[in-house]
């Protein structure tokens, strides 16, 4: 694989820590985009897809028109086996990012904001086993 900068895993991983550090008790359960098999949904946990863009006419892009304000996201569906469990793995979550304002190397970091259109939890029976689902997405805005 070709050594790159970095910039996108370091961004993607800066939200997965913060949600890790949620030790509880209990702590909370954090999967990065795959939940494995046989896992109990009653216990409760959060199913991250991080990803970042970098959109061009950013407020911190260059002069000379180069790209350098990546913008991560972390679609954070949090899970219970009730609609009550969803929504207080929703506000773990809530806790763990919004208005932090992580550091990291060489990048000037926004703090961590809410997207809009979240929604109640959702019921999923899809595997057999009720599974409600609760879908909210926070972004961090970074200038390189």
């Amino acid at each position: 694989m070709p050594i790159t900068d970095g910039i996108d895993q370091a961004l993607v991983t800066v939200g997965l820590a913060l949600l890790a550090a949620d030790t509880g008790p209990p702590a909370l359960v954090v999967f990065d985009g795959v939940v494995p098999p046989n896992t109990p949904v009653n216990a409760g946990y959060v199913l991250v897809y991080g990803y970042t863009e970098w959109p061009t006419g950013a407020p911190g892009d260059a002069l000379d028109g180069i790209t350098g304000s990546p913008t991560v996201r972390w679609i954070c569906h949090c899970v219970g086996g009730t609609a009550s469990a969803a929504r207080a793995v929703r506000e773990r979550v809530r806790t763990a990012l919004l208005n932090k304002r992580p550091t990291i190397a060489g990048l000037d970091l926004g703090m961590i904001r809410e997207e809009p259109g979240s929604g109640p939890p959702v019921r999923d029976e899809t595997t057999g086993a009720l599974v409600m689902d609760a879908v909210i997405t926070y972004r961090l805005s970074a200038v390189t």
